[in-house]
C-alpha cells in the first residue's frame, strides 16, 4: 500500500522513494512517541511548531559549507578527474547529513586545476558533472542539494573557469534540458563585481544572462548590513537561504560549519490564538519561542549523545571535527528557530480579509515589531546558552500547505488567511498581491537585517526575459542597494524532453507539437517540477501575481 504522505519536490516518485517515505513516517512516529518530550511533540502535532528533518533528529545535523579540498584532498589531478572525484565526495556527504551541502568559493576552489584543457573539454567535463548531479543518488530517490558560490575570483583561471561553468549550465543536458541542480549562487562585491570598471564585471554580466534563460544563479549579497564586516571569501549561502556566519565559540564564516536543526513557528496560528489581542499575542510568541528553544537545545544534546559523526572526525569536514568530540563539533553550528505567515498573521490581527498595499503600510510596525521581538529573543538565547541561536526566514515547501489545513480544521476556517490553503513563506508579501518589483523590495529588504539565520526575496517575471539582461540587472541591483541578502528571480520555464525546447509553453512543444513537457519552477530556493510540489505550493503557485512584466515594472 502507498504511503499517504507529504511530499518534497525534490523526491522523484520511484520504489526507494516509496520505501523510504514509509520508513521516514514510521520514524519519525517513534521519535515523537519516545524520544522528544511530550509538549514538543505535540506542538509538532499541532502544527505550532515543525520539527525539519524529524526523521534525523537524534543521528545528523542539517547542512554544512565546504570547501572542494575539504571533499577531494589536494591532490594533483586532471580537470575531469577532480569533478569526478568532487562527484563521489558530494555523493557520500549527501548521505550522511539531512540537508544541503554550500561550496563556498567553488571558482577559486576549482580554478587550480585548469591546465591545458580547451574550452569545449572543459565545458564538456561540466555538463558531464552536472548530469550526475542530477541522478538520485540521495536516499535513491532525491538529487543532492547542492550550491556552488562563486564570483569573487579574479584571477584569470578563476574567471575563465566561472565563465566555462555558466556556459555549461545554460546548454543543459544531452538534449537541451535544463539542470535542476546545482544551485549556482553569484556573491555580489562592491568593488569586485558590481561596478562597470571592475574585474569580474563581465562575469557578472554573464551570470545575468544566465539568469535571464535558467533563473540561476541566484545573488548573495556580500555586502548587506549583515555580511558586510565578515570577509568575503569566508562566507556563502545554502541555496535554500540558510546561513550561517557568526560563531561565538569559534572561527566565524561559513566554511566548514552548518545548521545543526531548525523549526519553524506557525504566526498565523498564534494570531488565531491571540484574537486581535497583540498584548496576547506577543505572550503566545514568547511562549512559543522558549518552547522552541528547549526543543532545539534537547535536540542538540540528543545529537551529542547518540549522533553518527565517525565519518566527520575522519575527514575532518566540520570544525573542530578532529578532536573527536561532537559537542565541540556541534556548537560551531547553528541552532535556527524559523517562522512562517508574518502578513497572514498581521491580517488575522488586525482583522483583515485582504491585505492591500495600504494595509502593509498602515501595519508594517506592527509586522516589523514582531520580527524585531523575535530576533532579540534569539540574541538572547545565544547569550544565555553559549550556542549559536538565528532566526531563519524559513522557506516551509513542506508545512506552508500543511499548516493551514490543520488551523482550517481546529481554529481557524473562518479566517481568509486559512481558506486559501496555503501561509506565505517568512516575511514575504503575500503572493497574491498585485504590486511591482520596486515596492515588493521595499517592503521586504527591511527583514533581511534581521534574519541572520538566512531570507531571501524573489521578484516573480511574467515570462523568460531571455535577451532582456537589463531587466534582470535592474532588480538585482535594486535588491542590492536596499540590502536584500539573497535575490531571485522567478520566471516560468518550461521545456520539451523530446527536442529540449525551453520558453513558455501553454500546451503542447511549439517545436515538435510534443505534449511531454517539464515545468520549472522555484519552490524553497531551490528550481524543482511544478508537478512535484505539495500540494500548498501549487496552491501557491496559482496565487503567485507577477512583479515585473515584459521588461517593464508592473
Amino acid at each position: 500500500m502507498k504511503a499517504s504522505l507529504i511530499n518534497l519536490a525534490n523526491r522523484k516518485n520511484n520504489a526507494s522513494g516509496e520505501i523510504v517515505a514509509f520508513g521516514q513516517e514510521q520514524r519519525k512516529k517513534e521519535l515523537l512517541e519516545n524520544i522528544i518530550p511530550p509538549q514538543y511533540a505535540e506542538n509538532h502535532i499541532k502544527r505550532t511548531c515543525h520539527i525539519h528533518d524529524l526523521e534525523y533528529y537524534d543521528v545528523t545535523y542539517n547542512c554544512i559549507g565546504i570547501s572542494v579540498e575539504n571533499l577531494i584532498g589536494n591532490k594533483t589531478r586532471s580537470f575531469r578527474s577532480m569533478l569526478s572525484a568532487l562527484h563521489r565526495a558530494i555523493v557520500e556527504l549527501t548521505n550522511l547529513q539531512s540537508g544541503g551541502i554550500g561550496i563556498i568559493n567553488f571558482d577559486s576552489d576549482i580554478a587550480m586545476y585548469l591546465k591545458d584543457e580547451d574550452d569545449s573539454e572543459i565545458i564538456k567535463s561540466f555538463k558531464d558533472f552536472f548530469i550526475n548531479l542530477n541522478i538520485c543518488t540521495r536516499k535513491g530517490c532525491e538529487k543532492p542539494y547542492v550550491t556552488f558560490n562563486f564570483g569573487l575570483d579574479t584571477s584569470m583561471k578563476g574567471q575563465r573557469v566561472s565563465t566555462l561553468m555558466l556556459d555549461a549550465y545554460l546548454t543543459g543536458d544531452e538534449d537541451g534540458n535544463p539542470f535542476i541542480f546545482p544551485n549556482l549562487v553569484f556573491k555580489l562585491k562592491s568593488g569586485v563585481n558590481i561596478e562597470p570598471d571592475t574585474p569580474n564585471y563581465a562575469l557578472y554580466m554573464k551570470s545575468l544572462s544566465v539568469t535571464a534563460k535558467r533563473m540561476v544563479p541566484t545573488y548573495f549579497n556580500c555586502d548587506s548590513k549583515i555580511n558586510r564586516d565578515y570577509a568575503s571569501s569566508r562566507i556563502g549561502i545554502m541555496g535554500c537561504r540558510s546561513r550561517v556566519v557568526s560563531n561565538i565559540n569559534g572561527r566565524e564564516g561559513s566554511l566548514n560549519r552548518g545548521n545543526v536543526a531548525s523549526v519553524t513557528l506557525n504566526l498565523v496560528q498564534m494570531a488565531y490564538q491571540a484574537v486581535g489581542n497583540f498584548t496576547l499575542f506577543y505572550s503566545i510568541l514568547d511562549a512559543n519561542m522558549k518552547a522552541a528553544k528547549e526543543l532545539l537545545l534537547h535536540r542538540f544534546e540528543t545529537l551529542i549523545s547518540n549522533g553518527l559523526f565517525a565519518d566527520y572526525y575522519d575527514r575532518g569536514y566540520y570544525l573542530d571535527a578532529d578532536v573527536h568530540d561532537a559537542r565541540k563539533m556541534l556548537k560551531n553550528g547553528t541552532l535556527s528557530i524559523g517562522f512562517i505567515g508574518l502578513w497572514d498573521a498581521v491580517a488575522v490581527m488586525c482583522g483583515i480579509d485582504s491585505l492591500s498595499i495600504e494595509d502593509i503600510n498602515k501595519y508594517y510596525e506592527e509586522a516589523y515589531g514582531i520580527i524585531e521581538h523575535m530576533r532579540t529573543f534569539i540574541d538572547k538565547c545565544t547569550d544565555e546558552e553559549g550556542l549559536n541561536f538565528s532566526l531563519l526566514a524559513s522557506a516551509a515547501e513542506g508545512v506552508t500547505g500543511s499548516f493551514a489545513k490543520y488551523d482550517e480544521e481546529h481554529l481557524g476556517r473562518e479566517f481568509t488567511a486559512c481558506k486559501k490553503g496555503f501561509y506565505t513563506n517568512s516575511f514575504h508579501v503575500p503572493v497574491g498581491l498585485e504590486v511591482n518589483y520596486r515596492k515588493k523590495i521595499d517592503i521586504e529588504s527591511n527583514f533581511h537585517k534581521l534574519c541572520n539565520g538566512g531570507s531571501i526575496t524573489y521578484v516573480e517575471m511574467k515570462e523568460m526575459p531571455c535577451g532582456n539582461i537589463e531587466a534582470v540587472q535592474e532588480i538585482v541591483e535594486y535588491a542590492y542597494s536596499h540590502d536584500c541578502n539573497y535575490i531571485g528571480i522567478n520566471f516560468p520555464m518550461d521545456n520539451c524532453l523530446d527536442c529540449g525546447y525551453v520558453g513558455r509553453v501553454a500546451g503542447r512543444c511549439p517545436k515538435c507539437n510534443s505534449e511531454n513537457i517539464r515545468r520549472l519552477r522555484r519552490v524553497s530556493g531551490y528550481l524543482a517540477e511544478e508537478n512535484c510540489f505539495t500540494k500548498g505550493k501549487r496552491k501557491e503557485l496559482m496565487e503567485r501575481k507577477v512583479h515585473y512584466i515584459n521588461g517593464m515594472a508592473d
